[in-house]
């Protein structure tokens, strides 16, 4: 189960989907060292919502199945304006004192992220043994986030490696486009199939 659980993590993470959309054009915008913020914030966004479905959140989702899809909506609208953002950077001269997601709005994140509760159920339900204990549970959700890590910072660290070659501000603006449509695409089969 436990080779399962991180091949699950690994691949999941690896994946294109918000985060490592926005990992990636951060760390090309800004640098690996100014993405981590996020990248640790993600990390603590699962690690609560993972322990919420533990405890009884999916629930929620079973009994009222129209809730999951009001937030996957709403989260999808607020994956337009991050696109939006995304895009209207390349527009501006980079500062180094801009403010970017840190820690705890990556964690607040992760809650209107539509694949975040589209992947996340699905791995509880899944993966965790009906009538699991606590320890095993939170020791798969351990399992499952420490495999995850390494795959979203590879987003970050590729980002960083172009950091570079967009230097150039119409490389940057064109880049910029790009992410913020593959951040849009990256969505839609989660929100409309």
């Amino acid at each position: 189960m436990i080779a399962a659980v991180a091949t699950f993590g690994l691949i999941t993470s690896v994946t294109p989907g918000p985060n490592n959309t926005i990992l990636f054009a951060t760390s090309v915008n800004y640098g690996l060292r100014k993405s981590m913020p996020f990248l640790f914030g993600i990390m603590l966004g699962l690690a609560v919502i993972l322990s919420a479905i533990g405890l009884g959140l999916g629930a929620v989702f079973i009994t009222f199945p129209a809730a999951l899809q009001v937030l996957k909506y709403l989260g999808f609208a607020y994956i337009l304006y991050l696109s939006y953002s995304i895009i209207r950077s390349g527009y501006k001269p980079i500062a180094s004192d801009t403010k970017l997601f840190g820690l705890f709005e990556a964690s607040f994140f992760q809650f209107v992220n539509p694949k975040v509760w589209v992947v996340m159920p699905s791995f509880m339900a899944s993966f965790i043994p009906i009538g699991a204990t606590p320890l095993v549970t939170a020791t798969l959700i351990v399992v499952f986030l420490v495999f995850t890590f390494p795959g979203a910072l590879a987003w970050a660290l590729f980002g960083e490696v172009l950091k570079t070659f967009m230097a150039n501000p119409k490389k940057r603006r064109i880049f910029n486009w790009f992410a913020g449509l593959l951040l849009v695409a990256s969505m839609v089969p989660v929100v409309f199939f």
